[in-house]
Formats: structure tokens, C-alpha cells, sequence
């Protein structure tokens, strides 16, 4: 005889309730929530860098441009930066896209009395010259361009040495070509 298998059902047993699930999820997002914000609201308050990012950098900049609205970027930057935008502005302004520049050293633009101040890293400088090359004294023996230089640049009467003829004793800044020009 063969087996017959009946389906037996089993009572159907309620569905638990999920509002007690869905209240525990909703408290603990919540609470994240909260915790996320206070940590957010601490560092922005307590952090004396986001303070002068938020307070100096950005609002004093916004001001800024609502001040001037038409100025051009050469004078955005000439304000905001002074004489160290004015140098790089010349360098650029007299020298060639394609030129190779020997830039001066940190000790040359670090001399008492210098004006200058900051703009001795070449990347920062690299950023205002761009497509020009940089090479810095100590590349001199490992930069793929230290045969290709055609221009130096002359800081606090710092470079000079380095051009093929005299120049005036009074030149103190500015940018020369390595050999004359006719």
C-alpha cells in the first residue's frame, strides 16, 4: 500500500510585533544623529584651524569679492598676496612659456630685511609660473632640465653669480636670461 502523506498545517503563529524593532532602530539613528552633529559643532568651534578657515579664509574673501566685484585675478592676488604675487607676476610676465628658470633658494628669499616669504617652495611657485620649469640650486646634479636652464631668477641679490656677465650691484630682484640678449 502506499503511503499517502497528508500536508498537515501548522497554526499559523502571529507575526511579531516590529513596532518595538522599528522604535529601537529610529532611537539609535537618532542618537547618531545627535552624536554626529555634536562632534561636527565641536570642530568647528574648538579647532582654531577650521575657526580661521571659516572666520578669516572664507568670510574674509567673500568680503572681499563683494568689495571688489570687477577686480581681475592679477589684482585678487596682488592684494591678497602683496609683493610675493608682484615677483612672481614679473618672473612670468619676462620670461618665455618655455623658459627653464634656476630658482633661488629658501636662504636666499629667508635674508634679514627680505619682503618676500613663502614663495621660496617651488611647487608653490611652480603653481603661478606654470608651464615654465623650476630648478632649485640642490637640483642642479639631478633635474632632467639643469642643462636647459636659460633664465635665473634673482633674490635679494641672491643668483647672480650665476649669469654668464656683470651686472649692477643695485639689482636685487628680478629675473636675468643666462647669456645676453643682443
Amino acid at each position: 500500500m502506499a503511503k499517502t502523506h497528508t500536508k498537515t498545517t501548522q497554526p499559523e503563529t502571529a507575526h511579531p510585533n516590529n513596532s518595538g524593532t522599528n522604535g529601537k532602530w529610529l532611537f539609535k539613528n537618532i542618537l547618531f544623529l545627535l552624536l554626529a552633529f555634536l562632534l561636527v559643532k565641536l570642530t568647528f568651534t574648538e579647532q582654531p584651524a577650521y575657526k580661521w578657515v571659516y572666520y578669516n579664509l572664507l568670510k574674509g574673501n567673500m568680503s572681499l569679492i563683494k568689495q571688489y566685484p570687477d577686480i581681475s585675478f592679477e589684482q585678487k592676488m596682488q592684494m591678497k598676496l602683496g609683493i610675493n604675487y608682484e615677483y612672481l607676476y614679473f618672473i612670468k610676465q619676462s620670461t618665455p612659456e618655455n623658459a627653464v628658470i634656476l630658482y633661488p633658494s629658501q636662504e636666499a628669499f629667508s635674508k634679514k630685511g627680505s619682503p618676500f616669504a613663502h614663495i621660496y617652495n617651488k611647487i608653490y611657485a611652480t603653481r603661478f609660473l606654470y608651464p615654465r620649469k623650476l630648478v632649485l640650486e640642490s637640483e642642479l646634479n639631478v633635474s632632467k632640465y639643469a642643462d636647459q636652464i636659460n633664465y635665473v631668477a634673482i633674490v635679494n641679490g641672491e643668483g647672480k653669480d650665476k649669469l654668464s656677465y656683470p651686472t649692477d650691484s643695485t639689482y636685487q630682484n628680478g629675473v636675468l636670461p643666462v647669456t645676453p640678449q643682443k
